[in-house]
């Protein structure tokens, strides 16, 4: 393996302004109008070369999903089947598919807002169940089932170890739970809980049986906060058995209650494997992006900046694919006084092949034209969700997914652009 210190010193140089941008090139862009925002977008392609998209909006009733067969360049939806069926989901989503082209979406329901709000109780609001929907013909019909009825059910996220079997977790503010189907999604076997307790911010596979979860101080939709777990979950053996490490870094962790503008926002903090083995984690600690790999699962890292400025960067997102390393992130300036907001979104890539890495990356989107929020009769530029995924399509581009609220121009929807690695 190259020495990843040779990383360390090739990132450093493109903090530069001169040479950290312009190097991604936007190939085209399309803005896909629905009747709702697809926040926390997933984005996949299928084997056949078809690609979907998956967001939640809280008015839903089944989760959204949208099928492109041309490449991205036009998108109809999907129908996931009925609510009454089990399609049930208007929150946190999460989307895959295997080998053999069998998809897999994940949702959560989330207490809804009524349209009147006049008597609504926020503080009554909580997750209420997982479901599972999975689907062996490219989207036409699906079957469904819930994996959790529990309150406060928070974040699912599901994965294809390197056996082809679907890993599945989420977390309720008692511990991060686990399921396993060895059948694509037939029937899911009950694990026992990965943590006790903590937040299920993410979760990874790699070869030869690895999987990997990052498990976070906060849980339950930020109602459970543990301050003493902030830790990397292993296993080597297609989850059978795990083993923690502390997640490198410093973060000052608050807890969402009491969390004022401007202040650090976290919560999926990602991870990848390459086709090595080795582990990638990818943190904000302000203004500075920290990018850590280890050879040996968490045990030592070498931890490089990948980016900084003066905003603070956050909500990551981490893919490894053919030793293509791609992340996004967010960085954003507020001012608390006039309620004003610098906001932009950014993406990366790093070829781990050959010699030296070649990170690249893509001049900051400023989407205020896609994202606002409007306050005292201003509009502002507003997240409009959290992460936003990137990955590599097949004809070699990378594919990019951000949520659409633009209450200005009342559009709503999703925008997937086209990205081109520069030689």
């Amino acid at each position: 393996m190259k020495s990843f210190h040779q990383l360390v010193f090739v990132t450093a140089l493109f903090i530069l302004p001169s040479l950290c941008f312009a190097q991604l090139q936007l190939i085209d862009s399309v803005a896909v109008m629905a009747d709702y925002n697809t926040r926390e977008p997933m984005l996949v392609q299928h084997p056949n070369g078809d690609l979907y998209v998956t967001g939640y909006a809280n008015p839903t009733k089944t989760p959204q999903l949208y099928k492109s067969n041309d490449n991205g360049q036009s998108w109809k939806p999907v129908d996931v089947g009925s609510f009454e069926a089990g399609a049930d989901g208007n929150s946190d989503m999460d989307l895959v598919v295997d080998a053999q082209g069998t998809l897999y979406l994940m949702a959560m329901r989330f207490t809804t807002v009524p349209e009147d709000e006049t008597n609504f109780d926020w503080s009554s609001m909580k997750g209420e169940h997982i479901a599972m929907g999975v689907s062996k013909d490219e989207g036409a019909t699906w079957t469904w089932q819930y994996l959790s009825k529990n309150n406060y059910d928070d974040r699912p996220w599901v994965t294809i170890a390197s056996d082809g079997s679907a890993h599945a977790i989420w977390n309720d503010g008692k511990g991060v739970h686990y399921r396993v189907s060895r059948d694509q999604g037939t029937s899911w076997e009950e694990r026992p809980d990965i943590s006790p307790k903590g937040g299920s911010s993410h979760l990874v596979s790699g070869p030869k049986g690895l999987l990997a979860v990052r498990v976070s101080p906060e849980s339950a939709s930020g109602t459970v906060f543990n301050e003493d777990i902030d830790h990397i979950f292993i296993s080597k053996d297609f989850g059978n058995g795990w083993t923690s490490v502390p997640a490198p870094g410093n973060r000052n962790w608050i807890p969402t209650a009491q969390r004022q503008i401007g202040q650090m926002q976290y919560w999926v903090e990602p991870l990848a494997f390459d086709g090595r083995g080795h582990l990638y984690y990818l943190w904000s600690e302000g203004k500075s992006l920290r990018l850590g790999v280890s050879a040996d699962l968490g045990q030592t890292w070498d931890i490089s900046e990948l980016y900084t400025s003066d905003m603070q960067s956050f909500f990551p997102y981490l893919n490894i694919q053919d030793d293509q390393l791609l992340c996004t992130w967010v960085s954003e300036k507020a001012d608390q006084e006039t309620m004003s907001y610098t906001l932009h979104h950014h993406v990366g890539h790093i070829s781990l092949a050959g010699d030296q890495p070649k990170p690249q990356f893509l001049k900051p989107m400023n989407l205020i034209n896609e994202l606002n929020t409007q306050y005292q009769g201003r509009y502002y530029a507003a997240n409009g969700g959290e992460y936003f995924p990137a990955i590599l399509l097949a004809d070699g581009s990378i594919g990019v997914v951000t949520t659409m609220n633009d209450l200005k121009g009342k559009k709503q929807g999703f925008a997937f652009r086209r990205l081109k690695v520069e030689d």
